[in-house]
């Protein structure tokens, strides 16, 4: 069985931190649905509500669905998050420095110097 982070933020003002933990937590039980990022791995991330369910319903069995197979869960998971990446969800991925994007960084800022200098060199000129 695949393990999953499933985070959920909350931004909540409070006197310390002990208030707003217990702000959130009141908030969280009494909201009808709750959000969550979950992720398998850095490419599979969706954003995903799930329905608050009253602690009266919480012991009756649930309508069971019959199971996908291994291989339909993680073709759907991978749909989902292409999906998901592609909607711009505010997830974002680590970007990796190549060498031609270094070179031209410093090419680009040592250009900008030295027409910097330049400039400087010709505006003293005209003032002498």
């Amino acid at each position: 069985m695949p393990y999953y982070l499933v985070t959920q933020t909350s931004l909540m003002e409070g006197a310390d931190e002990v208030e707003a933990a217990r702000k959130v937590l009141t908030k969280l039980q009494s909201d009808s649905a709750v959000g969550f990022t979950v992720k398998y791995d850095e490419e599979n991330i969706r954003q995903v509500t799930v329905a608050n369910v009253p602690d009266s319903k919480v012991g009756q069995p649930a309508v069971r669905e019959p199971r996908p197979s291994p291989e339909q869960i993680q073709e759907d998971n991978m749909l989902e998050a292409s999906a998901v990446n592609q909607a711009h969800t505010g997830v974002s991925k680590s970007r990796r420095l190549s060498v031609k994007g270094i070179v031209l960084g410093l090419s680009l800022f040592a250009a900008g110097v030295t027409a910097g200098l330049v400039t400087m060199a010709l505006v003293d000129r005209t003032h002498e």
